[in-house]
């Protein structure tokens, strides 16, 4: 009984030797086959056991199970002997976290320039209605001079035709005041001759 129970020790003890246990360094992808086409069975959490089932050195994945039963293929690169230590999890964590942050910082920042080009494309648009619109009224403005030159010059005509009707009116003004007096210094010399002659003829009566 003795020689039996030691017999099945001896049988035992090289299947127990030849289980052999790593921890999975990150985390990792285990899939059903030495691939990324074959599906993914889970993903294994950095830190945890897994017992090695095999290896294969030649592309470099070895098959393993999880303590909940799952069995699969990882790389064999994201295995280790020792445990990671809490500190190395901890160091892992806060990187994560520090990622994690500024994720969401870049995020805020590129928010933050969409945010500004489309403010600058609007400013944009108004930029160029206001250029459209200084176009328009520096043709406008032009066409304003245009028009104050014409009138201007107008003026001018009119002023100088004004100026000419005043001339002349002062001119037949004058020549009538001169035929008035002409006619008054007529009037003055020949009358009081008319009058002393009909005198004369009266008294020769």
């Amino acid at each position: 009984m003795r020689a039996l129970i030691a017999l099945a020790a001896l049988l035992i003890l090289p299947a127990i030797s030849a289980a052999e246990s790593k921890f999975v360094e990150v985390e990792v992808t285990l899939r059903t086959g030495q691939g990324t086409e074959f599906n993914i069975v889970r993903m294994i959490r950095s830190g945890s056991a897994v017992e090695v089932l095999e290896e294969d050195r030649q592309k470099g994945y070895t098959k393993v199970r999880t303590p909940e039963g799952a069995d699969g293929w990882i790389l064999s690169r994201y295995l280790t002997d020792a445990p990671i230590g809490q500190e190395q999890l901890v160091a892992a964590r806060q990187k994560v976290d520090q990622l994690t942050r500024e994720n969401r910082e870049l995020t805020g920042e590129r928010d933050r320039y969409m945010k500004d080009a489309d403010a600058l494309a609007e400013e944009l648009a108004r930029l160029k209605d206001l250029s459209s619109n200084a176009l328009s009224l520096e043709e406008t403005n032009k066409q304003l001079r245009s028009t104050l030159v014409q009138d201007q010059k107008t003026i001018e005509r009119l002023q100088a035709e004004n100026q000419l009707l005043i001339s002349k009116g002062s001119r037949e003004w004058f020549i009538a005041g001169g035929g008035v007096l002409a006619f008054g210094i007529f009037l003055g010399v020949v009358l009081p001759r008319i009058r002393w002659r009909r005198k004369r003829s009266w008294s020769d009566l």
